[in-house]
C-alpha cells in the first residue's frame, strides 16, 4: 500500500513450528500446531506468495537456496516490496540457548518423555546458575 522497498522473506512452515518444537522440547505431544494436524475438510494450502501478490507486491517461491539466492537478487533490483516464500521443515531446532523465551517442564508427570525432559531442564538451569 504504501509502496515501500522492503524484502520479506517468508520461512513457510505450515503451522507453527517454533511452538510445536517448545511443547515437544517440553515432553508433550504434538497438539494442533501444525496445520495438517487439525481437523479440517482440505488440507492446509496457503499461497503465501499469491497472498503477497494479491496486496500489490512483487512476490516469489522458491523451491532451494539457489533458487533463494536468485530471488534475493531480484528482490535488490526491485523498486518496490519483494516477497520470496520458501518451504521449510517445521521439525528441525538449534541448540538450546540465547532464546528469550522459556517453556518450564512440569515437574511431576507419570510420561517418560516428561520426566527426561526436566532432567535436561534441570541441567540447562544448573549450567545457566554457573554450577
Amino acid at each position: 500500500m504504501l509502496g515501500l522497498k522492503i524484502t520479506l522473506v517468508l520461512t513457510d512452515n505450515r503451522g507453527f513450528g517454533c511452538i510445536n518444537r517448545l511443547q515437544m522440547s517440553a515432553g508433550g505431544e504434538e497438539f494442533n500446531n501444525l496445520l495438517d494436524h487439525t481437523e479440517h475438510v482440505n488440507k492446509s494450502n496457503i499461497d503465501f506468495a499469491a497472498h503477497a501478490a494479491s496486496m500489490g507486491a512483487a512476490a516469489v517461491h522458491v523451491a532451494s537456496i539457489a533458487e533463494l539466492e536468485a530471488a534475493l537478487g531480484r528482490a535488490k533490483a526491485a523498486a518496490g516490496p519483494f516477497v520470496v516464500v520458501i518451504d521449510t521443515d517445521p521439525y528441525p531446532s538449534s541448540e538450546p540457548g540465547g532464546h528469550w523465551w522459556d517453556v518450564a517442564v512440569p515437574e511431576v508427570s507419570s510420561r517418560e518423555e516428561v520426566v527426561e525432559a526436566r532432567t535436561a531442564y534441570e541441567a540447562q538451569l544448573k549450567l545457566r546458575a554457573g554450577g
